[in-house]
């Protein structure tokens, strides 16, 4: 007896028709009566047999169910899981973000995602890269999201969406005549800057736009929200990405001036080849590419 023939089988003991079991199967009245005639020619015996315009299971159809309920019970829990899966309800999307990404992007894109999956759940944690990657390969998060192109043969890396650079000073600290300038390395020279640690890609990146252009370093940080932090107490300027800066730029906290970058800066998504996310983490990064940018989040 085939897994189909023991679905219509129940269906039909449930509703005590054809036309109830192709309602509750989701499949037209023919093709029950079709599959039901194949179960009977297959087992050699009638289910059922009509009575006054109803189908009446036979003794050998109630033995059988009997045997079939655990089954039947089975299938009900299978079903569930499976429309649970599709909801994305099953289990929490569990996602990690760089600081400036879990502050500033990341929100956004899940407002989207919590529409397209309004009974499902997250949970959001804000780590350095190098955790993020742990994490991915042994299995406590399903997807990352970091401004770092990783080359790990276990990790998938897939671009999101650019991104730009803005330098950030403390309010006043420019006239307003020059913010709508892009800034040039030789307005770095001598000026108290915070620096970002030149261990990372956008450090290094700062660093080659420089130049050879040398700030006054007054402090080093590992995230971008520190340097902003320092900036907004006045420590001075700092080089970062457009989430960081354009987050709060119009209660006044800081100035801004975008850079020229020498090269061009992405946000990326890392999942685990061998064990891939559930589908609605491809709906949160769709969010995400189509926000595209901090700037396009500020004029929705």
């Amino acid at each position: 007896m085939r897994l189909r023939h023991i679905e219509v089988f129940s269906a039909i003991m449930k509703t005590g028709s054809t036309v109830g079991a192709a309602s509750v199967l989701n499949i037209s009245q023919p093709a029950v009566s079709k599959t039901l005639q194949h179960a009977e020619r297959t087992l050699g015996f009638a289910l059922f047999v009509r009575s006054k315009g109803k189908l009446v299971p036979t003794p050998e159809a109630l033995r059988l169910q009997e045997e079939l309920q655990p089954l039947d019970d089975q299938l009900a829990r299978v079903h569930r899981v499976v429309a649970n899966l599709s909801a994305g309800k099953e289990a929490p999307l569990r996602i990690a973000a760089t600081s400036s990404l879990a502050h500033h992007l990341v929100p956004y894109a899940l407002a989207a995602w919590g529409r397209a999956f309004p009974n499902a759940q997250c949970m959001l944690v804000s780590s350095l890269t190098r955790e993020m990657v742990y994490w991915l390969l042994i299995g406590e998060i399903d997807i990352g999201f970091t401004m770092q192109a990783i080359s790990q043969p276990n990790l998938v890396t897939t671009p999101v969406c650019n991104f730009d650079l803005y330098v950030i000073a403390p309010p006043d600290w420019w006239p307003k005549s020059v913010l709508d300038r892009p800034a040039v390395p030789a307005d770095l020279a001598g000026q108290p800057f915070i620096a970002l640690d030149t261990a990372s890609p956008l450090g290094v990146t700062v660093m080659g736009w420089l130049n050879g252009v040398e700030p006054e370093i007054k402090a080093s940080v590992k995230t971008y929200a520190l340097a902003r932090a320092l900036v907004e107490a006045n420590v001075g300027i700092a080089v970062v990405d457009s989430f960081t800066a354009q987050a709060g730029s119009s209660a006044g906290k800081v100035q801004m001036r975008p850079i020229m970058s020498p090269t061009e800066n992405w946000v990326y998504a890392l999942t685990n080849s061998s064990r891939p996310p559930p589908q609605s983490a491809d709906v949160l990064v769709r969010s995400m590419q189509e926000l595209g940018g901090f700037s396009s989040l500020e004029r929705r």
